[in-house]
């Protein structure tokens, strides 16, 4: 690319460039160097053979984590928790934010007061974990989905969109129509929202697919239902525990578990790195939709 201007316009375009570049070096080469450490031999990386390729192509890795029935089924739970989790997330969020974005809602600035002053205080862990288990959740896959059911910082991007980009003259013509305003907020406000509904969908899908502290906080004994992530980490810390044990095998405990590390990291990071790019316009969309607080 040719850039045309002063001398020093094209060297601020270069440093620019250059910049830029080791950025986004820095970020995708440790995800490069996972991916290529979960098909290597682990010898090869524990020698550091692979810096910028595969070395000794294996893929056992994948093979044990597979074979490992509980990393499996945490696997499905995780999707579980991906897929109904977010879709609770939206179904409090987005018709809550359009009520708060009307003028007319009685006591609306009182309900916004009471939502942002959660952004900053909360219960804290102790008194939470004593509502979930004084309504009967403990333990059970609903802690998880209704724990974390709406994350303010999204109801007010979502209010902010409804509030500026909704035209108030669209919604008034469909009332003289007939529309009730049920009718006018699932068939004209939400088509027009589909970048507003992805970004959010975006950052909740994300937030639900890295969550395990709440599987640890709120199903302390039912392993059956624990997300992935929980999975991995009990595998990994039964394996030190095992290299404790046996002294003589524990450089070989130590492979095993970083081959099963590497290979599902991959497994883990995959659902969401398959899905970005197809709401990724929505994403570019909407990024800065909540940038002006209403």
């Amino acid at each position: 690319m040719k850039v045309r201007g002063s001398f020093w316009d094209r060297v601020f375009i270069t440093v620019v460039y250059i910049v830029v570049f080791l950025c986004a070096f820095i970020c995708l080469y440790p995800l490069y160097l996972v991916l290529i450490n979960s098909f290597s031999d682990p010898d090869a990386v524990a020698n550091g053979r692979t810096f910028l390729w595969i070395a000794d192509f294996t893929l056992e890795g994948y093979e044990l984590a597979f074979s490992d029935d509980s990393l499996v089924r945490g696997y499905g739970n995780s999707l579980f928790y991906l897929v109904v989790g977010t879709l609770v997330n939206l179904l409090l969020t987005i018709p809550a934010a359009y009520a708060l974005s009307k003028k007319r809602l009685l006591g609306r600035n009182f309900f916004t007061l009471f939502l942002i002053i959660t952004m900053y205080f909360s219960g804290g862990t102790i008194p939470t974990y004593i509502v979930v288990k004084g309504i009967g959740l403990l333990d059970t896959p609903w802690a998880i989905i209704f724990a974390s059911g709406l994350a303010t910082s999204n109801l007010i991007i979502a209010r902010t969109f409804f509030q500026s980009s909704i035209p108030q003259e669209l919604e008034e013509a469909a009332e003289i129509d007939g529309a009730s305003t049920i009718q006018t907020f699932l068939r004209i406000v939400l088509p027009l929202s589909k970048a507003m509904i992805g970004v959010i969908t975006l950052y909740y899908a994300v937030g639900r697919w890295n969550e395990y502290t709440t599987a640890l906080y709120y199903q302390p004994t039912a392993s059956d239902m624990w997300p992935l992530q929980l999975v991995l980490r009990r595998i990994l810390i039964q394996t030190k525990q095992l290299a404790e044990y046996d002294p003589e095998l524990a450089e070989y405990y130590a492979e095993l578990a970083n081959q099963m590390k590497y290979a599902v990291v991959v497994i883990a990071s995959a659902p969401l790195l398959i899905v970005y790019p197809f709401i990724q316009k929505y994403f570019d969309k909407g990024v800065m939709m909540g940038s002006l607080k209403g």
